[in-house]
């Protein structure tokens, strides 16, 4: 699931709204940090300075700034970090930008979007679950392993990492209690260290046995591990 903005028309809106100075970089995130976009250069230290701030509890509007940056919460969910060239630019960008807030509604189709991503993966998950704790029931117990591995990427891909480690823990747990040591217990490490961010080793795990699933399977978990080191590499740019 696609989380960065590929429209650079919502960098555009937030630059114009910014008054005639040019900005070095400028992040868009929601309000769990992650990030959605990047246009220019934000160092990785910026990024880590605001994190101590809590956006989901900021108002609209609301700002802080450091230096020759500034972070300001655009909607609810989600907010803009600004590197500017000077601490003076930034003051007068940040001023411009808080009097235009209203402007900013371009990021709410964003938010849309992911947030109906989100929640299909999310309801795709808990169908798992739901299938995965029939089968224990039944003692179809590496089947049940496999659909609790399951809802870990689709988690993965809802970007809720604490599900996703949960589910992949708990597969892990199920095939040390049903003794299932073979591929279905590599499928369920492939999901556990792509949620500790080990993606050489979770695109290793999953090369190993990945012809022994559906093709349905294997679209789904290409694309959560696509997406995990693109969200690892973005991260990373950030630098």
């Amino acid at each position: 699931m696609r989380k960065r903005l590929d429209d650079d028309q919502v960098f555009k809106i937030i630059e114009i709204n910014l008054g005639k100075w040019k900005p070095q970089g400028i992040a868009i995130l929601d309000v769990n940090f992650r990030v959605w976009g990047v246009k220019g250069e934000i160092p990785n230290n910026v990024i880590n300075f605001y994190e101590k701030f809590s956006l989901s509890h900021m108002h609209i509007g609301d700002m802080v700034s450091n230096n020759n940056t500034f972070m300001i919460k655009a909607t609810e969910k989600t907010g803009i970090i600004v590197a500017m060239k000077d601490n003076h630019l930034a003051m007068l960008s940040a001023i411009n930008l808080k009097g235009r807030i209203n402007a900013l509604t371009a990021l709410y189709e964003p938010e849309k979007s992911v947030e109906a991503e989100a929640e299909e993966k999310i309801r795709d998950a808990e169908a798992c679950l739901r299938v995965a704790e029939m089968f224990l029931k039944e003692g179809v117990n590496e089947a049940a392993s496999d659909l609790t591995t399951l809802s870990g990427f689709h988690y993965l891909l809802a970007n809720m990492i604490e599900n996703a480690r949960m589910q992949s823990n708990r597969a892990l747990e199920l095939c040390r209690e049903k003794g299932i040591t073979n591929y279905h217990q590599t499928f369920a490490l492939s999901c556990s260290e792509a949620c500790n961010n080990n993606l050489k080793e979770a695109v290793e795990h999953w090369e190993q046995v990945q012809d022994k699933y559906t093709p349905q399977e294997k679209d789904l978990v290409n694309e959560a591990l696509k997406e995990a080191k693109e969200r690892d590499s973005f991260r990373r740019r950030l630098t």
